[in-house]
């Protein structure tokens, strides 16, 4: 026999109270009605006899209905009951109209830091996102939004949609404090997810989930350090408010012992600032570029960028710098899995999109039905951190890693609700 475990027993709670609510309650009565009346007759002998008659449907008496026993005899003793035989009587069937109680779903918002039109993580992670709210049977938005002032914007407009829970990525802790606050003060419930582990409780989040940067930073370099890497350890910051990812690079600077770790910042959600009026200029060109006269001005053994575009500006300042220098990456795709296959790259480091979009939604989902059972989720929760530990990939597991998915990231049109 198999065992259900507490998580499933929990999932399932989750989804059969989302699910009523969702639906709402159908009622539907059956009667059946017939009119009939008693005809009575003295008889000359001085009998009483005693028939029935009934009502149709087109309101006419049928005849009369005749029971076999159906005489009073002129002797029948005083206050006794006499019955006769049974008659059939015909009703009519009347359903009464279906009475549906329309419920509407529960509304939840979902917001990442980044439109996924152009990040593929945020394309996985809102993805997985939408298939738990599907499961769960409620409505959510889901926003991505490229700086800190649309994020804000998102989160109020998602205030302004009455939902019960609201989930976001904290990679400007500071710049969101306040439109948190004001949904908290609304009665709508808050976790953290992504960036932001370190603030989570400053905004007073029920619970944060997010891989822990630090810790990958921390793998990465020691991965730099058994490849036999010297030099500075370059961190390329695709996104320069992001804490996150300032992590990932702290992280390596803990690790890594073959030279310093020199951060740069190149924002790609920023405008190109290359020649204002240059807008076939892309930010990822910018990007190689910069990585390009870093290279070139010596001493870099190594770059580490934290994302998947990130990387390809790295692959191809390298090619064209025509130098051997070490290159690893946050982030996954194909074409990564076969420059590590390749040994163009030495690691990836799985990011997690998927599990990161799913629990946002789970927490969310878990933290109402707690409510509705009268029980505190801020209590429950007690802020808790839920950190996943990096997933690497060298060149003996990118093969495998290729096959992760069937196809490539679902397309963005339909699944983000950007803020208006």
């Amino acid at each position: 026999m198999r065992r259900v475990g507490k998580s499933h027993l929990l999932t399932l709670l989750v989804g059969v109270v989302l699910g009523a609510i969702a639906l709402g309650a159908v009622q539907a009565a059956i009667s059946v009605t017939s009119e009939v009346r008693i005809g009575v007759k003295r008889l000359d002998d001085g009998r009483v006899e005693v028939k029935l008659q009934q009502l149709d449907d087109e309101e006419v008496w049928n005849d009369l209905e005749a029971p076999a026993a159906r005489f009073l005899p002129v002797d029948a003793e005083l206050d006794e009951w006499h019955y006769s035989n049974s008659v059939e009587v015909t009703g009519t069937v009347e359903e009464e109209p279906e009475v549906v109680i329309e419920r509407q779903p529960p509304v939840m918002c979902i917001h990442g830091h980044a439109n996924p039109a152009d990040d593929r993580f945020w394309r996985w992670t809102l993805a997985a996102a939408n298939v738990a709210a599907y499961q769960y049977g409620v409505d959510i938005f889901l926003y991505g939004a490229p700086n800190s002032a649309e994020h804000a914007a998102g989160i109020a407009d998602c205030i302004s949609r009455d939902p019960i829970t609201i989930a976001t990525s904290l990679p400007y802790a500071d710049d969101l404090r306040e439109v948190i606050a004001e949904a908290q003060d609304a009665g709508i419930q808050v976790v953290t997810f992504n960036s932001g582990a370190e603030d989570a409780d400053s905004v007073g989040s029920l619970m944060h989930i997010g891989l822990d940067d630090l810790a990958g930073g921390v793998r990465a370099g020691e991965e730099f350090n058994e490849a036999g890497v010297n030099g500075t350890l370059l961190c390329v910051i695709h996104e320069q408010d992001n804490v996150g990812l300032r992590d990932r690079c702290d992280g390596a600077e803990q690790s890594y012992s073959g030279g310093d770790v020199e951060q740069i910042s190149v924002d790609l959600s920023s405008a190109p600032a290359h020649g204002e009026a240059d807008e076939d200029y892309t930010q990822l060109e910018r990007l190689q570029d910069r990585i390009s006269e870093r290279v070139a001005e010596g001493d870099i053994g190594g770059i580490l960028t934290l994302n998947h575009d990130s990387a390809i500006a790295a692959l191809a300042a390298i090619e064209a710098s025509e130098t051997e220098i070490a290159i690893a990456s946050f982030g996954f795709s194909d074409a990564l899995a076969d420059a590590v296959r390749d040994g163009q790259m030495l690691f990836v480091v799985w990011d997690h999109p998927v599990i990161q979009g799913y629990m946002a939604v789970s927490a969310m989902a878990m933290a109402y039905t707690l409510e509705l059972s009268q029980l505190n989720a801020e209590v429950f929760f007690n802020g808790a951190e839920v950190l996943i530990e990096p997933t690497l990939a060298d060149q003996e597991r990118a093969g495998e890693l290729k096959s992760m998915f069937a196809g490539p990231p679902p397309s963005p049109q339909d699944q983000t609700e950007d803020s208006e």
